[in-house]
């Protein structure tokens, strides 16, 4: 499958991307989600999507607000997520990496990944920060490795956040905040190779029962 343009997912339109099968994006050009796109790789037929050409980065998924995009075991590299409005993303076993910018973004709406990995497991992404939360908005992001970028996450926005049993690792800096609103996240039963961040500032972390070693119970169930 060839994305060759900018391209748009109507509302009431579902797009089905089946097992199996490699979308490759132009240079510069994403897919913007007002209906559904349903990526369903399984564990035995992963769905890739990368830029058509190597090292290259697109605008990937756009999710809008009526939007909602499903994914199930896919490796997307080369561009990102946004998610804006009432969108809604839920992903799941699906390896996430090497984004012109950010790859996870969400401004407001409802975010469920599960059992993924964002970012690189070892050396540096290209990515600038793994996830970049800005905004009111329902997050949850659990049993996931998060690694190998400048920021693992850049809270700048949200209250509740879940970000339970994952671990984090080859960060330049695991959390970071900015001067705004009060931002707060459950950090528990989590792992960090470097010190886990502390309540300051605009910040308020809840961090119970911290990992000693790194999860085996998060990231793809390759």
């Amino acid at each position: 499958m060839d994305v060759a343009k900018q391209t748009i997912v109507d509302t009431g339109v579902t797009l089905t991307i089946a097992a199996g099968t490699t979308v490759h994006f132009a240079t510069g050009t994403g897919i913007t989600v007002q209906g559904i796109v349903d990526v369903q790789g399984t564990k035995a037929s992963l769905v890739h999507i990368s830029p058509s050409t190597a090292g290259d980065h697109h605008l990937g998924f756009s999710i809008v607000t009526g939007g909602e995009l499903k994914m199930t075991y896919a490796v997307q590299v080369g561009g990102g997520i946004e998610v804006s409005g009432s969108g809604k993303a839920t992903i799941s076993d699906t390896q996430m990496s090497q984004a012109g910018g950010d790859f996870l973004t969400v401004g407001s709406g409802t975010v469920n990944v599960t059992y993924s990995s964002i970012g690189l497991a070892g050396g540096t992404d290209s990515t600038h920060c793994n996830m970049h939360f800005d905004g009111a908005t329902k997050i949850s992001v659990t049993h996931s490795n998060i690694s190998g970028a400048p920021f693992g996450l850049m809270l700048y926005g949200g209250n509740g956040v879940d970000l339970t049993y994952n671990n984090w690792f080859g960060n330049q800096t695991d959390i970071g905040t900015q001067q705004g609103p009060p931002v707060s996240a459950d950090l528990s039963f989590g792992w960090f190779a470097k010190t886990a961040p502390s309540s300051g500032g605009v910040a308020t972390y809840t961090y119970n029962s911290a990992a000693t070693a790194k999860l085996t119970d998060a990231g793809p169930r390759l």
